[in-house]
């Protein structure tokens, strides 16, 4: 099986978790009341791990490639998250005001900004001046499957996107804290293949001569299971040991309104992680 893959490599001062200072030396962003909605690149996504939690993260960017300005909310402009209700319901406040000001505080979220930020499980990754935004919602366990919902708010109109998140999965193989050899593939597997869905794979890996990479991998189609060869997933000195974390996602696209850029996308993913030991 063949996979596409994107990766970097670079030097780290220690094994533990750590923030990378990437992104140095003149990165900026621009207010979002530059743009009209039309010119504006919405990218989103909902991520719910193993704890249940519903991690949604927006993206504005002035263009569709990854060079493009990154864009803060800026003039009155907003965003909010919310799940299975849409944020413009909230927002109309029907029926008895108290109940929609609790239901308000619990439910409906005006998303925060921070730097652009990736947690790799070994690792974490800031890039600093291009901000995104992001949320923490519980879904309501009744309701299968979970939608989530982002509201892009501008002089008093909401714009909705939106997204199912796909169906739960436990990875079955590797064990965590096995310890594997590259001298062998490695055989992933999960529970309950969805073929509607796309598999992707996000790797880290952390040695001990003190480097540290990532990988994405897009695996296809869900079948299940994915047979990896060790440069599908390593890029350390072949003969160092190295922990190494897969963090699968179970992936699912949604709607973008379509009054923001032709290309802006959101994905809905169930996210499962293992980490191992490779060796030589």
């Amino acid at each position: 099986m063949e996979f596409t893959r994107k990766g970097t490599v670079a030097p780290i001062l220690m094994l533990l978790s750590l923030t990378l200072l990437a992104g140095c030396g003149g990165e900026t962003a621009s207010p979002t009341t530059w743009y009209p909605v039309s010119s504006i690149y919405a990218y989103m996504k909902a991520v719910q791990d193993v704890s249940g939690n519903v991690n949604t993260t927006v993206q504005l960017r002035n263009g569709p490639t990854v060079d493009a300005t990154y864009l803060y909310l800026d003039g009155g402009d907003r965003l909010y998250s919310s799940l299975d209700i849409s944020p413009q319901q909230y927002l109309d406040f029907n029926g008895n005001l108290f109940s929609n000001s609790l239901e308000l505080s619990q439910r409906l979220k005006v998303m925060s900004s921070r730097d652009l930020y990736a947690d790799y499980g070994v690792f974490t990754n800031v890039i600093f001046g291009k901000p995104e935004y992001f949320s923490v919602d519980t879904p309501n366990t009744s309701s299968s499957p979970t939608r989530v919902y982002v509201g892009f708010e501008r002089n008093g109109q909401v714009l909705e996107s939106s997204v199912d998140l796909p169906a739960a999965f436990q990875i079955v193989a590797p064990a965590s804290g096995d310890s594997i050899s590259r001298a062998t593939p490695v055989t992933l597997t999960w529970t309950d293949a969805d073929p509607a869905t796309t598999m992707e794979l996000d790797v880290a890996g952390i040695c001990t001569d003190n480097s540290q990479y990532n990988l994405h991998l897009i695996l296809g189609t869900d079948t299940g299971s994915a047979t990896l060869n060790s440069a599908d997933y390593y890029q350390g000195n072949a003969s160092i040991n190295c922990l190494v974390a897969f963090m699968l996602q179970r992936v699912r696209t949604g709607g973008v309104s379509p009054q923001f850029a032709f290309g802006s996308f959101s994905k809905g993913i169930q996210q499962r992680t293992v980490q191992f030991t490779s060796t030589p």
